[in-house]
Order: C-alpha cells, then structure tokens, then sequence
C-alpha cells in the first residue's frame, strides 16, 4: 500500500471574494451618483445688513408691494404707504396671468426699470409655498425683491379688505 501521510491537513476551500468586491465599488459608485445628482435647489436671496446707513429712498413708482394672505390669498398695492387706504388695495392670483402679468404691466411702465422692486409681505398666516412662488415670480420678470413684515398701517388696511370679502 502507499504511504499516507497523516501530518496532512484537509484544505479548506476558499471562497472567491471577486464578486463582492464588484458590489462594493457597484454601491461606492451609486451612492456617489446619488449624492451628486439630489444637490439642493436654492433661491439666491440678499438681505442687507442692519447696519446700512446709505438707504436710498424708494420711489412708489419704481415698486410693487405684495401681501400674501391665507388660502392663498394675494394683494397688491401700489401707493405711499402714508396715503395707503383699503381702496388701493387689489386681488389677484398666483397664475402666470395673475401676478406674472401684473408685474411684467406695471414694470413696463416704471420710470427706471432698471431699479424696479417687488416688496413681498407675508403675513402670519401665509404659507412658505406663497412666498416662494412669489419669489420665483421675480425671478422670471427679473424684478429685484424684498421681503419686510407688514406696518401696522398696512395690516390694520388689509384686514379691512378682508374682512369686506
């Protein structure tokens, strides 16, 4: 008979490690993809420094105020705000027909286009779905923007026209 050695160990067999090794780089790579392609989408919006002394003064025919309001709701006006009654306040829509046209109208007939504003004014009770497609509005008209809380005047004005709806 041969000679069996019986020092001699059983090999264990080894399992090829190729394939998980494609799957790490499989999920490296999607999870790169994944990181690059979901980056945020944001609105490039500037506000200035309380500490600005040089303010300009804003000619009411160079700007538009915009009040948002519940429901959807949305106003505009476009006197000084000392002469502000509920009469000089109107309605309209967000629709491309609503706001859009309102601003692409009043901005055509601005004295300096080129400093033309859009002051937005939420209220309490608006929502940030409004505000923002407001501001995407002036994006699209290319209208500087600002957002400001409501004065007094101007609140008290706007629950009156509310409240006559």
């Amino acid at each position: 008979m041969t000679d069996i050695d019986k020092n001699q160990k059983k090999s264990v067999g080894k399992p090829d490690m190729t394939p998980l090794v494609d799957l790490g780089f499989l999920l490296i790579t999607f999870f790169i993809y994944t990181t690059t392609f979901t980056q945020p989408n944001v609105i490039e919006f500037v506000t200035p420094s309380n500490e600005d002394s040089s303010k300009s003064p804003i000619k009411v025919s160079n700007t538009l105020t915009v009040i948002l309001g519940s429901n959807n709701q949305l106003y505009w006006y476009q006197s000084p705000l000392e002469e502000l009654t509920s009469n000089d306040i109107h309605q309209t829509t967000y629709a491309p027909d609503g706001l859009r046209r309102l601003i692409m109208q009043k901005k055509e007939v601005c004295i300096e286009p080129e400093s033309w504003t859009v002051i937005i004014k939420p209220t309490k009770d608006a929502s940030w779905q409004n505000t923002v497609d407001v501001l995407d509005e002036t994006i699209i008209t290319n209208s500087k923007k600002a957002v400001t809380e409501l004065t007094p005047k101007e609140l008290m004005e706007f629950e009156r026209v509310v409240a006559m709806r």
